[in-house]
């Protein structure tokens, strides 16, 4: 568990005392960032769905090119068939593979916010220690998504939607982002109030028969054996965006002005209402809960880049002690994370300490 914590503790100095201008800085984000890679890219036996993963991957062992690219989330089977054509036993090709994506595209969208300590800060406590060090598939497809949605705030439509298929091809659930499009283009084109929120009501229920349609038929055993699809921890995730929702209100005047606030305000309104649908179905609120994360780094960075110098002070300290006890809370009261996440075991350290030492 230890190891956990130092990287957590690293992570908060980091944005206690870097500078943003210094040029510096991001050399130690990129030296950062590699190391994350091995820490997630090459773990052993490490998350809830390790032995899960490990059966799929054995299962696909004699899966003809042809079905995985006609069938579901082709582009991750697709990493496993490659594993099994250069020889690999178990999933560390595709582990790796997986990892380097997701830092990838996270780095890509923490340079764009600027803030990107700030960006580590929120994803280091459950998308990256819980999500990418488990749920390879959608951990892919969020990072994907959060560069896509950089790109959609640009008013790249093109680039927007290929990201988003990208993604989708690692988990089908990512599909129904594409829902953002018409939000913007609406805007542009200046349609009837009533459009718009005839469109939102529209979209909120075709993203619910989306997500419940394509998580009934994953195989992971995220839902196997689960017939009331229930998540226990869906709420205590949810909280993670309380504070910028609360920033999103209190600065409301602020984001209006700017030409991306129909997108920001299509995602407060789907974080909320992945509330209630989460009292009925708290694992597919939960699935795409994960999505969300975006308005969590937009809103945080946003409004942190335009606060006053004590102010600044002020929210970081607040988002450090929020995200120090939400790790608390997970290691020390979860089902999982004693049973799949401690101790710590990675490829690299595994064979040095069998062979070298």
């Amino acid at each position: 568990m230890v190891i956990y914590w130092v990287i957590w503790f690293y992570l908060c100095l980091c944005n206690i005392f870097s500078s943003y201008k210094n040029g510096f800085g991001k050399v130690i984000l990129i030296i950062t960032f590699l190391f994350l890679f091995v820490f997630i890219g090459f773990r052993y036996q490490v998350g809830a769905d390790w032995y899960n993963y490990l059966f799929f991957y054995e299962l696909g062992k004699d899966t003809d090119l042809k079905l995985i690219l006609l069938g579901s989330d082709p582009a991750y089977k697709i990493l496993n068939y490659l594993g099994h054509v250069f020889g690999y036993q178990d999933t560390f090709f595709v582990n790796a593979i997986c990892g380097f994506l997701v830092l990838f595209f996270l780095l890509k969208s923490a340079l764009k916010l600027e803030k990107y300590w700030l960006v580590l800060l929120i994803c280091f406590p459950y998308y990256l220690l819980v999500v990418s060090m488990n749920y390879n598939r959608q951990a892919v497809a969020i990072s994907i998504s959060l560069w896509a949605f950089c790109r959609l705030l640009e008013s790249r439509f093109i680039q927007f939607t290929f990201l988003i298929i990208l993604a989708a091809l690692f988990h089908k659930t990512a599909i129904a982002l594409l829902f953002f499009l018409p939000i913007l283009i609406s805007t542009k084109f200046q349609y009837s109030k009533f459009f718009n929120i005839f469109y939102i009501g529209i979209s909120l229920i075709l993203i619910s028969i989306i997500i419940y349609y394509s998580s009934l038929q994953d195989t992971n055993i995220y839902l196997q054996g689960n017939e009331n699809i229930n998540s226990k921890g869906f709420f205590v995730r949810w909280i993670y965006h309380l504070i910028p929702l609360l920033l999103f209100y209190k600065y409301n005047d602020f984001f209006k002005k700017q030409n991306y606030y129909p997108i920001i305000r299509y995602f407060c309104i789907l974080v909320l209402f992945m509330l209630p649908l989460g009292i009925i179905f708290s694992t597919l609120a939960d699935r795409f809960n994960l999505y969300l994360i975006f308005f969590d780094l937009f809103v945080i960075c946003t409004i942190f880049s335009n606060l006053s110098r004590t102010n600044k002070i002020f929210l970081l300290f607040t988002l450090i002690a929020f995200y120090t006890i939400q790790m608390y809370l997970w290691f020390f009261h979860g089902v999982w994370s004693v049973k799949a996440w401690i101790p710590y075991q990675n490829y690299i350290s595994n064979y040095l300490s069998s062979w070298v030492f």
